[in-house]
């Protein structure tokens, strides 16, 4: 759960932004550990029923940002005047609000990356450190461009990933509206046609007629019921245990979960190198990584790899003795150390898992359009049986 804050530092300096725990109590906790004192906590508004409300900024306007960010730092510009000039072209009215806020913050003399941090709903953890790297190294603009790098692998990523699933999908509404319109329209008539020929029914068109009833004078319960599984689900997947179950369970759906897999580790492999180039304490290069797969299962995972790392193993070691992470990667880690380039060891590994993605969206809706119309014939077959046999018995009758 998101809580939105307020917060004063030892020297008076008033920051706010967007911290992430279980309860307001852990939020306040984890904020005073940063040397912060909080005078406002509150949860985020945009949670539960207001989801779809949201405050937003789309990824593909952050990698606009990011890269103009980068372009004009490079000639010469400076930091204030940039962001100027991208709040004049930001599309987006919250994000112009939220450049001004920077802009703000950035004149009254904090870091750009202090400034960043206090827009958590913008600009994740990666994001973040990354630039506090640059600043400190003098490298911002390289920072910066590598960042465009990776929010555009994660753009397309995610663009390669909803299109694969939209097909299923769409057969899958498809099939439920096919099946709803003949047991709520068609069969009730057929029903009057049965009734009136007098004809001995089926059990198998006795048990459609009795679904098809059910559907038609209880469908306002079943919409309810749908909407309750939904919001519960939710709901769940908000605790940390109910999180884990189904991002566990999500890993282990046939043909889809191995590709969350590939992208889980792509995602990782990305994320390492990125942070790793720009200099990133490796311990923290783990935790930050863990952040962002998306995964609590893979979070979890590499979690346990930081505190590995934390009591002197190597990476190489670290990755091989992980259970989710294919062994290639720890093995080509061993190379990355020998040679001192594990930075360009995983962006090459990540430059593969992309696609090995590729290859497996591709194959996707080959794979599944034969279960697809399996189930969908399995499905209408049944429904035309039933309308079949009572019409044979009535025609036999005659």
């Amino acid at each position: 759960m998101q809580f939105t804050y307020k917060a004063k530092n030892n020297k008076g300096v008033v920051s706010k932004g967007i911290v992430e725990a279980d309860e307001s109590t852990k939020a306040s906790s984890s904020l005073r550990e940063k040397g912060l004192f909080v005078t406002e906590i509150k949860p985020k508004l945009g949670q539960g029923f207001s989801l779809p409300f949201k405050k937003k900024v789309p990824l593909k306007d952050k990698i606009i940002f990011t890269q103009e960010l980068a372009i004009m730092l490079k000639s010469g510009l400076s930091i204030v005047d940039a962001l100027d000039s991208l709040k004049e072209e930001a599309n987006n009215r919250y994000f112009e609000t939220e450049i001004s806020e920077i802009i703000l913050d950035v004149k009254g003399g904090v870091p750009i990356s202090k400034a960043l941090a206090k827009h958590g709903d913008i600009f994740n953890d990666i994001y973040i450190n990354m630039i506090k790297s640059g600043e400190e190294s003098g490298k911002i603009e390289i920072v910066l461009n590598r960042l465009a790098v990776q929010m555009q692998k994660e753009y397309e990523l995610n663009r390669k990933i909803k299109n694969a699933m939209s097909y299923p999908a769409f057969v899958m509404v498809a099939l439920v509206g096919v099946l709803a319109l003949v047991m709520i329209v068609i069969i009730p008539q057929l029903k009057l046609i049965f009734d009136d020929a007098g004809v001995a029914l089926p059990i198998l068109t006795r048990v459609i007629i009795k679904i098809s009833f059910f559907l038609k004078n209880y469908w306002p319960h079943i919409l309810v019921g749908v909407i309750a599984i939904i919001v519960a689900t939710m709901r769940l997947y908000k605790t940390p245990a109910g999180k884990e179950g189904i991002d566990r369970l999500k890993i282990k759906i046939p043909v889809i979960g191995s590709l969350l897999k590939k992208t889980y580790v792509s995602r990782f492999t990305r994320t390492f190198a990125s942070l790793t180039a720009s200099g990133l304490p490796l311990v923290e290069v783990f935790e930050v990584s863990s952040k962002v797969i998306g995964n609590s299962i893979y979070q979890k995972e590499i979690g346990n790899m930081a505190e590995k790392i934390k009591s002197g193993h190597s990476i190489s070691a670290t990755l091989k003795d992980s259970v989710l992470m294919p062994k290639m990667i720890g093995q080509l880690a061993s190379v990355g150390e020998k040679s001192g380039n594990v930075d360009e060891v995983f962006d090459t590994l990540a430059d593969f898992f992309d696609r090995d993605i590729d290859s497996a969206t591709a194959n996707l809706s080959t794979m599944l359009e034969p279960v697809l119309m399996v189930v969908m014939g399995v499905g209408i077959g049944i429904i035309i049986i039933s309308v079949l046999q009572p019409i044979y018995g009535l025609v036999n009758a005659i």
